[in-house]
């Protein structure tokens, strides 16, 4: 026979409601009571009904986290699609917060389509009481719904004057990466960027930009791609670079698919990194250990974007009528085996 609220009430000598209260963090409970519950909680091994709970307090115990995307039928392991590491690691930031909450998560991958009104499934079936939306895609119609509906929503890794976001610093991120190149003595140094209807892309140019104009080298604009973000599209990149024989010593990849594309390019054409080329990442994922040489990359905070994306949220559906709040994180250099110096 499964527990219940009055089992749990009796053993800590408190009404059901003091109990209720306690389980959905009420700071009406003094601390010594709180404990007292928390210990019969854990004796009776009693497992709260939210089901029950939702039709009480007529609030959803569930938040959604959507992932926009250009084209569903894809295989995220593949060498030419898009691996959405960005997503799947923020997530684990996400669920590492809800742990400490009595909220469930449900995702969706959501294919953007030009001209089009269709929602999401989890907005347009009313199925959860707050969002994420997660990455550097993003659709205006679709957010002006949000807007326009009222869902508590926090933006990671994209950003919205109307909602809270929390990103990294893009343009520093990129920053960072151009000038480990140019102390390791890179003067000559191509960038394959993201495409252009990412909302990163141009802030990532910035810091590139910035980096070549602090260390006094001039910008020039056949050095510079455009790249999805996948192996296959940074291997064409890296290989109609290297075609168009344009002197260059090492190249800062908008991503680590791309690199990861551009590095098995590289070995092709038995181009030997560090020694004889260098390439350096942008994200810190999954990949940037797996390749060989280990790729030295940026770190973008994505598990930290996670944890204090959902305070954010958490925060947002108690205060509706809350300032709209942003959050800037600061990225840092992970340092690998990818860059040789110049002598």
């Amino acid at each position: 026979m499964s527990v219940t609220l009055f089992d749990v009430a009796r053993e800590a000598g408190v009404s059901k409601s003091t109990v209720s209260l306690v389980i959905n963090n009420s700071n009406a409970v003094k601390p010594e009571t709180k404990a007292r519950v928390y210990d019969a909680i854990k004796k009776l091994n009693y497992v709260p009904n939210v089901s029950a709970r939702e039709l009480t307090t007529k609030k959803k115990q569930v938040l959604g986290a959507i992932f926009l995307t250009k084209n569903l039928s894809e295989g995220t392991y593949l060498f030419d699609s898009v691996t959405e590491t960005f997503f799947y690691d923020t997530l684990t930031g996400i669920s590492q917060e809800l742990t400490k909450t009595n909220y469930g998560l449900i995702t969706e991958r959501f294919m953007i389509k030009e001209e089009s009104q269709e929602l999401p499934l989890i907005i347009k079936n009313n199925r959860v009481s707050g969002l994420f939306i997660i990455g550097g895609l993003t659709n205006d119609a679709l957010l002006d719904s949000i807007i326009e509906r009222k869902l508590p929503t926090v933006m990671i890794g994209s950003r919205h004057p109307k909602l809270d976001w929390i990103d990294v610093d893009i343009s520093k991120a990129a920053y960072i990466a151009v000038k480990h190149l140019i102390d390791y003595g890179h003067r000559e140094i191509a960038f394959i960027n993201g495409p252009e209807e990412s909302k990163t892309t141009q802030k990532k140019f910035e810091g590139y930009i910035t980096a070549l104009e602090e260390a006094g080298i001039k910008q020039d604009m056949k050095l510079v791609r455009k790249a999805e973000f996948t192996g296959l599209s940074g291997y064409m990149e890296m290989k109609n670079l290297w075609s168009s024989k344009v002197g260059m010593t090492a190249v800062f990849c908008a991503n680590d698919s791309i690199a990861a594309g551009a590095m098995r390019y590289l070995y092709d054409i038995n181009v030997r990194i560090p020694d004889e080329f260098s390439v350096i990442g942008y994200e810190h994922s999954i990949i940037s250990e797996h390749v060989i040489p280990a790729l030295t990359t940026v770190q973008i905070c994505k598990e930290e974007m996670g944890v204090e994306g959902t305070k954010l949220l958490l925060s947002r559906m108690k205060r509706s009528k809350a300032s709209n709040s942003r959050i800037v994180l600061q990225p840092k250099l992970i340092v690998r085996d990818s860059v040789g110096k110049r002598s």
